[in-house]
């Protein structure tokens, strides 16, 4: 797609993350070229960021330029036309401008994002950006792109899809377990900020996706969130700046719990001890940073165990049993005396097995991979750096062939010990070394 008064002679196809240009030349007819092929002639650039991840996701910019490299290579591209440089935002824009004609260019806008978009990993939708939208818009190639105003071609996960698809992780671990309202499952709902407007925005939009799969739920008091009055998403933000702060901000959470879970326990008069841990059925992070933090926290306050039910396949044994959890009750005020005391005393019970709550991020975090393998964290994500190679190789092929690309959405996988080897061990993503197996 030409944008404006740009010329046809190449297309730049630029992904919710990832650009693909064509050098500008004059329109002219193309051959339709065969889909395995790319003329010698035809170099194709990949360009990467310079930054580095400080929270180690499995796709690295590295490995996804790797991997891009191997798309186009099984498409006919000769390896020697293909160069990978590691660059910065003003460098990556200078060389696409002055890209000369007739080659192919694949960027990764290189801009730095903040902490908390970089604790999801590398692969996101972008940021709104006025600067790369001036400069592309005034470049000599032409392109389709995701950012505000213009169209895309190759789309990668937003905040809302990954905040969907971790509710729906947890609904496909719950399915099994009896929720009623008498006995609503506990439920922490965690949003990474620090604390500016993009950080806000990108809180809002994970709490959007996780509400659309869990509002029925909590409308119906199956589920709620002890820590939370259910009345402002803002409430549900945690500071992710250090590790100091988030840690600060999850012993706030847990002891709001603990005092909404108190008030339940009314009906035994009896003094409740301090130090009785709150019940916590599973606890949405959004990010495996998040996550594996959670984890530590719970450890120190003195949870214990793993996922209740989770299959011990990835585990070094596979002794330990299968078990099936209900939910834990809590008191209703529509109950009678008698079936509200019953009711806490099953919740002070529960409370008493400091039972290891069902912990969901995302990133595939090199950190926290071995949480997922020891069921300390039941599920995180990624974007399939294989299916994005593909995605941006077909690009290629049809820009090539006089084709306009057509719109195409590379989704997130949910990685959980049932898809675990195959997701990431099997692919070559990680070793079973890094994995801890």
């Amino acid at each position: 797609m030409a944008h404006g008064r740009l010329k046809k002679g190449g297309v730049a196809l630029i992904g919710a993350c990832v650009l693909v240009l064509a050098g500008c030349g004059q329109a002219r007819p193309k051959p339709v070229l065969s889909a395995h092929s790319i003329k010698p002639d035809k170099p194709v650039s990949i360009y990467i960021p310079s930054w580095q991840n400080s929270f180690s996701p499995v796709n690295t910019w590295q490995n996804v330029a790797k991997s891009v490299e191997e798309g186009l290579e099984k498409n006919g591209v000769d390896q020697q036309q293909i160069s990978v440089q590691e660059v910065g935002l003003e460098q990556e824009i200078q060389d696409v401008e002055k890209s000369r004609k007739g080659s192919i260019n694949v960027v990764f806008p290189a801009g730095e994002p903040e902490i908390s978009r970089q604790q999801f990993g590398n692969l996101l939708s972008p940021l709104p950006s006025a600067t790369l939208s001036k400069a592309l818009s005034s470049s000599k190639a032409s392109f389709v792109t995701t950012l505000p105003g213009l169209s895309s071609s190759i789309s990668l996960p937003s905040m809302y899809e990954i905040g969907k698809m971790e509710a729906s992780s947890l609904l496909a671990k719950i399915k099994n377990y009896r929720l009623t309202p008498i006995t609503p499952f506990p439920l922490l709902i965690l949003l990474p900020s620090v604390s500016s407007p993009q950080s806000q925005q990108d809180c809002h939009e994970l709490f959007e996706g996780i509400w659309s799969q869990l509002s029925s739920y909590f409308e119906q008091k199956l589920i709620y969130d002890p820590a939370w009055n259910g009345q402002n998403w803002q409430d549900l933000m945690v500071d992710v700046t250090t590790k100091e702060a988030l840690q600060k901000n999850l012993k706030k959470v847990i002891d709001q719990a603990r005092e909404t879970e108190n008030s339940y326990l009314s009906p035994l008069k009896e003094t409740i001890s301090p130090n009785l841990l709150p019940n916590i059925g599973a606890v949405i992070a959004c990010n495996d940073f998040v996550a594996t933090q959670v984890g530590g926290v719970l450890k120190n306050m003195g949870y214990q165990g793993t996922v209740a039910d989770a299959n011990t396949s990835l585990s070094q044994s596979n002794q330990q049993k299968v078990v099936k959890k209900q939910a834990p009750p809590s008191p209703s005020l529509s109950m009678g005396p008698e079936a509200q005391k019953e009711v806490a005393k099953a919740l002070i019970k529960e409370r008493k097995a400091q039972s290891w709550p069902i912990l969901i991020g995302f990133g595939a975090l090199s950190p926290a991979l071995q949480n997922v393998v020891n069921a300390r964290e039941w599920s995180t994500g990624l974007v399939n750096r294989s299916s994005l190679a593909s995605a941006i190789a077909a690009a290629c092929m049809k820009e090539e062939s006089g084709a306009s690309p057509s719109a195409q959405s590379v989704a997130a996988t949910t990685v959980d010990e049932n898809n675990f080897k195959k997701v990431l061990i099997e692919t070559g993503f990680v070793s079973p070394t890094q994995a801890g197996l």
